[in-house]
């Protein structure tokens, strides 16, 4: 997280005490009309009044890198529970692995799957956590501490169906507050967490929803926060509900609104203006590299120095998030390497 922490450094202008860690941040909305039937499809129209939460992470990485396996989810509560739903986008669901068919098997996990987390407390310590594979399939545990797995204890009520069409695997899911650590109240926060297992590729590969979220790093998961029926989520507000919990340093997207908190302070800034900037200070650099290149003693880093303008120039199309500008970052060191290791040759010649 260093790169991440130097550049909102200099983005904000806040000093920060250490590297901040990116948080994930959702609003679970209030189910208006009829509730959503547990079918697995996802076509009822509440579903429709839900935001969809699309940025996951690769699986157990400790750098934030943007996820491969595309994955979303909507959740949705009422007086009974939580509503879930997950749409899990698959180029060869043919491939899916399904064979584990028994209710609370260990190896479920070797299967497409879902394990989610829920900790009511919000203090990265204790949850409960459902899994389901791809088809419907379900196993549950819940956690007292770091040190206390309660593997033989099993939700009563809570129920999941799955379907599987031509390019994704879909699993609508609902969770009884009687299953759940406690009744979420409006204006709760809790910490969640949805990690994604694939195998249809032929090898292994996962998806957070969180950096670093999973099974054994509680105090990783992100942070839902239970709107009322006529409550407006500012990124302001946002910033104000992550403190009640989030432990300083950290910095998370609201909207388009990037949230930078430490030391009781927060910053707010526009991603778009830290990516010019990074982007003018990289076009600086690499006019200096470029002209040092015209000299035969250094047509050597000239390939180099292509292949990070190459780079930058992806990353000027892509959609601009914390982790790209950490990857800006990365570009930009690289060419001020560049640039000073060819004026040390030309020193010492």
């Amino acid at each position: 997280m260093k790169l991440s922490f130097i550049i909102l450094s200099l983005a904000s202008g806040l000093a920060l005490s250490a590297p901040p860690h990116e948080l994930s941040f959702y609003v679970v909305s209030p189910v208006e009309g009829k509730a959503p039937v547990v079918d697995g499809c996802l076509n009822e129209v509440a579903w429709e009044k839900a935001a969809v939460f699309r940025h996951y992470y690769v699986y157990n990485c400790a750098e934030p890198t943007p996820g491969k396996l595309k994955t979303e989810f909507r959740m949705l509560y009422d007086e009974k529970g939580i509503y879930l739903g997950i749409i899990n986008f698959e180029e060869h669901p043919e491939k899916l692995r399904k064979i584990i068919t028994d209710f609370d098997n260990a190896a479920i996990w070797t299967d497409d799957c879902a394990e989610i987390f829920f900790d009511a407390r919000a203090n990265g310590i204790s949850y409960h956590c459902f899994k389901v594979n791809c088809i419907g399939t379900r196993a549950d545990f819940r956690r007292r501490d770091a040190a206390v797995y309660q593997n033989d204890w099993s939700g009563t009520d809570w129920t999941a169906r799955t379907s599987i069409g031509k390019d994704r695997w879909t699993i609508e899911a609902f969770f009884p507050w009687s299953d759940l650590p406690a009744k979420a109240e409006t204006s709760d926060i809790w910490m969640f967490c949805h990690v994604r297992y694939a195998y249809s590729g032929g090898k292994f590969a996962g998806a957070a929803s969180s950096v670093l979220g999973g099974y054994s790093s509680p105090r990783n998961f992100g942070y839902i926060y239970f709107q009322g029926a006529n409550d407006t989520v500012s990124p302001e507000k946002a910033s104000a509900l992550l403190s009640r919990s989030a432990e300083e340093p950290w910095c998370a997207m609201a909207g388009d609104t990037l949230i930078l908190r430490d030391k009781g302070k927060s910053v707010l800034t526009e991603p778009g203006q830290v990516k010019n900037n990074e982007f003018a200070e990289i076009e600086k650099l690499s006019a200096e590299v470029a002209r040092a290149c015209r000299k035969s003693a250094f047509k050597m880093y000239r390939e180099e120095l292509d292949a990070i303008n190459r780079e930058c120039r992806v990353l000027e199309k892509e959609k601009t998030t914390v982790s790209g500008l950490r990857r800006l970052y990365v570009l930009k060191e690289r060419c001020r390497a560049l640039k000073w290791k060819i004026a040390l040759e030309e020193s010492l010649n």
